[in-house]
């Protein structure tokens, strides 16, 4: 079972990162949606950079316009749901999570009345037409953490158990992972009922208690959220605000330096794609910021010593370079959400949507962790199904 290649479906795959930790793990892209044409180029360039650099091999996503996939989810287009399940009736999962804004707590905030918010049933429409065996569902915490927005999650949860899903789902950070970036994410997986049926009967046991879960190296759970390696890694004692200028290049890190900024730019010089590309504007407020200040509201400081705080490059947010007066480049945000360096953006595409693809990314590394734990379940389940047989 080991060589066993499951595919999938991906769903607003952006640049491609949250395909990348699955196909790292056996998974295969059978198409991947996409409506914004920077990110296409960006998906299909970037992937394969990576697989003509990498020891993995490299399969050619379909990557098609959203428009194509949203007439399937209109009741109305009858030929286009015939279409997409004939197309797709052998996929194994979908993968993906609608753009967020309007469910940050610092964006939108218009919520399921948003135009982007909306596309969280377009997503639930589609598995509901393919009824694919598994499938992964990621965006902001605000999406649980706010009692309006809550209120539609839950309701989406329903509305899939209903399908003939059991569902798990939890707030996952990639820096309890090992990871410096604050970066808080509801996280949902859903499997078919007949699997999880299925793997019961062979003794595999059903725990949806989330904080068992994310601590449990049970090997007989159904499934499993990966194991953080930090617990509560934010209570640390991390420096404070420094002086920007300050040469101090040592610190007592208590064994977490992977948590630090300096670790995920550790190498970098302006030989490594994409190095060079940053917004050249500068501001007085370059050289005035101290080092580690990232409580305002637009321009923020990272620090050397503590971990990054949420990529997230938009809504005039300026992310400045703890010891350099200026922003941060592309190759330093694509690093922070664990992106391999043989990953590498078009230089033909402009800055402000490389770096909107990057703030809407999800960490590679934790697609991989989720990817992983999802392959286990699978693998677990056509085991059990050819015992049976």
């Amino acid at each position: 079972m080991k060589n066993q290649v499951f595919d999938i479906l991906s769903l607003f795959s952006g640049g491609g990162f949250l395909d990348l930790g699955f196909i790292n793990q056996g998974f295969q892209i059978k198409e991947a949606v996409e409506i914004e044409p920077h990110f296409i180029e960006a998906y299909n360039f970037g992937l394969k950079k990576y697989f003509e650099k990498s020891d993995n091999y490299y399969i050619r996503s379909k990557v098609i316009a959203h428009k194509e996939i949203s007439r399937a989810v209109d009741a109305s287009c009858r030929k286009e749901q015939i279409r997409l399940r004939k197309e797709h009736s052998g996929i194994t999962g979908i993968i993906g999570g609608p753009p967020c804004q309007d469910y940050s707590i610092g964006g939108k905030n218009g919520g399921i009345e948003g135009e982007r918010g909306r596309l969280i049933y377009s997503y639930f429409k589609i598995v509901k037409s393919i009824k694919p065996d598994f499938l992964f569902f990621e965006n902001v915490e605000g999406l649980y953490k706010t009692k309006k927005h809550r209120e539609s999650f839950n309701a989406f949860v329903k509305d899939i158990e209903k399908s003939g899903y059991t569902v798990w789902h939890d707030l996952l950070n990639v820096l309890e992972y090992g990871y410096p970036q604050d970066r808080p994410r509801i996280a949902l997986v859903a499997f078919k009922n007949q699997i999880v049926r299925s793997l019961k009967r062979r003794g595999y046991k059903l725990e949806k208690n989330n904080l068992v879960l994310k601590s449990s190296e049970d090997n007989q759970l159904i499934f499993r959220w990966p194991k953080p390696k930090y617990i509560e890694p934010k209570r640390f004692g991390w420096p404070k605000k420094w002086s920007f200028g300050d040469q101090t290049s040592t610190h007592h890190l208590n064994g977490h330096a992977e948590l630090c900024v300096e670790h995920a730019f550790s190498g970098l010089n302006n030989d490594f794609p994409n190095q060079n590309e940053h917004f050249s504007p500068k501001s007085s407020r370059f050289y005035e910021i101290e080092e580690g200040d990232t409580n305002r509201k637009s321009f923020k400081r990272l620090h050397r010593f503590r971990y990054s705080p949420t990529v997230a490059y938009g809504n005039n947010e300026v992310h400045l370079h703890p010891t350099k007066a200026r922003r941060l480049t592309v190759r330093e945000g694509l690093r922070l959400q664990t992106v391999p360096d043989e990953y590498i953006l078009p230089s033909s595409m402009p800055l402000t949507p490389k770096f909107k693809l990057i703030s809407n990314g999800v960490p590679t590394a934790i697609a991989e962790l989720i990817a992983t734990e999802i392959r286990r379940t699978l693998t677990n389940f056509s085991l059990s199904e050819n015992v049976n047989l």
